[in-house]
């Protein structure tokens, strides 16, 4: 089995290539490919850990996008050669910084509330990229005792419109790509561009255009998948010539419960 997404500690993960590589070996996977939001992250990282275990290591790069009705839109970047990456990554940076900033923003206005997390405490989570992510607030509240789940109410009334109508808390306002643009990034930088998780957000709409601007794959398998899901996706691929991909989304405590190589494919792709 190769799990074909999966984050680490370069953007929203908890653990480092190393430590996914060991976690791989240990679940008798024969591959992972990491795919963290906006950045390829450290080139070197996990590499010698890789060739040790045997285990085929690749990276790649999911970067998040919004559709024009607001819709969330995911495209995964595989393929990329090592000398083309620096200009995705320039692609992806105004997002990154963005990202940083609605954390940070989100984050103070949580302490003027009264919550008990400061800025310095949410920063100090970063990673080696120095990105931040919403997890970080919620591990902070977590921690000290204001609810016991990542993605329960509290979430939900800190960042989500409530059901009733009244606004989040404390919201994230974060740029996100244009997915054509970020398709034009992609085929740019020698890479081949995939749907990721479509029946989460919903995109399936928007298929034929992503299919007519350059798209190569789709990601039928994924824990966000239930069966219906998972067989729109193959037909899809059917109908319009798509690679079909598969992974968990894997991120560690900053998850949903997804597992290392719960999902995946059995073979690596020619194309990788």
């Amino acid at each position: 089995m190769i799990d074909m997404h999966v984050h680490s500690h370069w953007s929203d993960g908890d653990c480092s290539a190393s430590q996914l590589v060991k976690m791989a070996w240990e679940k008798g996977l024969s591959g992972i490919i990491l795919t963290d939001h906006d950045t390829f992250g450290g080139e070197d990282d996990g590499e010698e850990a890789a060739k040790a275990a045997g285990i085929f290591l690749d990276r790649g790069m999911e970067i998040s996008c919004r559709q024009e009705d607001g819709r969330p839109l995911h495209l995964l970047a595989y393929g990329v050669p090592k000398e083309k990456r620096e200009g995705l990554e320039r692609f992806c940076e105004p997002f990154r910084r963005s990202r940083d900033e609605a954390v940070r923003q989100s984050a103070l206005a949580l302490e003027e509330l009264g919550f008990p997390v400061t800025l310095e405490q949410v920063e100090a989570y970063a990673g080696p990229g120095g990105q931040l992510c919403k997890q970080y607030i919620m591990d902070v509240l977590i921690k000290v005792g204001l609810c016991h789940e990542m993605y329960g109410e509290l979430y939900r009334s800190i960042f989500k419109k409530q059901s009733d109508g009244a606004p989040p808390l404390a919201p994230l306002q974060v740029k996100l790509a244009d997915p054509f643009q970020a398709l034009e990034a992609i085929r740019c930088s020698g890479g081949l561009a995939v749907l990721a998780h479509p029946g989460q957000y919903g995109n399936f709409q928007l298929l034929p255009q992503l299919v007519h601007h350059g798209l190569f794959g789709i990601e039928a398998y994924h824990p966000k998948h239930d069966a219906e899901c998972t067989h729109r996706c193959l037909d899809l691929a059917r109908q319009y010539g798509l690679a079909v991909t598969g992974g968990s989304d894997y991120h560690g405590r900053f998850g949903e419960g997804e597992q290392l190589g719960e999902w995946g494919i059995k073979t690596r792709p020619e194309w990788i």
